[in-house]
């Protein structure tokens, strides 16, 4: 049986660590070696530093356990860790304080642990299924003081059609919602845990960069759609309140082609095991 707290504590651990050395690059990043990847996708010497801190230490307390990483790669199975070392390279590199290191752990090919830790905001956000929702250590409940203050926020990505995402932007502003964006699933799905704002949108992303996102949403009480198990390339992503979820849900299933009740539909009660 899985101890899920102590693989909970474990990424805390994990994502506070390898944010320190995260943070020191961000403090010295003019000096930094990037690479590039794809349209507006780099990586950097940050990056592979805190991917490869990170798989040591897994090793180490889970010797033989499956890892998934952005920049050293992996094969997923059913049971994984998945690694995002530096979510949001783009604003690392530019001096922008919204990135995080996401750690998640995925059970029976469900994300079950995820941690996200915010260096430059001095935030560490975690949740495991049916062990809720932690702000730096102590769990709390996902709190809207102004909810007449409507905010989704969308991603955005190269494999993404502009038109797909312009098009779900303007339905969500005609139904008069502000829509805001912030080059990193990490920060848009952590806040909308946070209560930030009502949710996030995101066609044709990574597991790891959402992965961690998905168990703090689903915790913080939000809805959860997401297909990364049918597709054949990139996974598609919604979370979000009831009130965003149902304005935003025709559109977007859809500009998928097929009903996001067909997909890894989760609830919170759905996903604690």
């Amino acid at each position: 049986m899985i101890d899920l707290y102590a693989r909970l504590q474990a990424a805390i651990t994990l994502v506070e660590k390898g944010g320190d050395i995260a943070r020191r690059y961000f403090s010295e990043r003019e000096q930094l070696t990037t690479t590039y990847k794809g349209l507006m996708d780099f990586a950097s010497d940050a990056d592979t530093t805190v991917e490869r801190f990170v798989r040591d230490e897994i090793d180490t307390h889970f010797p033989g356990e499956a890892v998934v990483g952005e920049e050293l790669g992996g094969e997923l199975c059913a049971h994984a860790w998945v690694v995002d070392p530096i979510d949001g390279t783009g604003n690392f590199l530019r001096g922008s304080p919204l990135w995080g290191v996401a750690v998640a752990y995925i059970a029976d090919t469900i994300p079950v642990i995820g941690a996200i830790r915010y260096p430059a905001l001095d935030m560490t956000v975690a949740a495991g299924a049916g062990l809720g929702f932690f702000l730096n250590g102590v769990q709390i409940e996902r709190k809207v003081p102004f909810p007449d203050v409507r905010i989704a926020a969308i991603g955005t990505n190269p494999m993404w059609a502009t038109t797909q995402s312009a098009a779900l932007e303007a339905e969500l502003k005609r139904r008069r919602w502000s829509v805001t964006g912030y080059r990193c699933a990490t920060i848009g799905m952590g806040f909308a845990a946070l209560g930030h704002v009502d949710g996030y949108f995101e066609d044709y992303t990574n597991l790891w960069d959402v992965a961690a996102g998905m168990v703090l949403c689903r915790e913080a009480g939000l809805i959860v759609d997401a297909d990364y198990t049918t597709r054949r390339r990139g996974v598609r992503i919604a979370v979000g309140t009831e009130p965003l979820m149902r304005v935003a849900g025709p559109l977007w299933s859809k500009l998928s082609g097929e009903c996001c009740d067909g997909h890894a539909y989760m609830s919170k009660s759905e996903a604690n095991p």
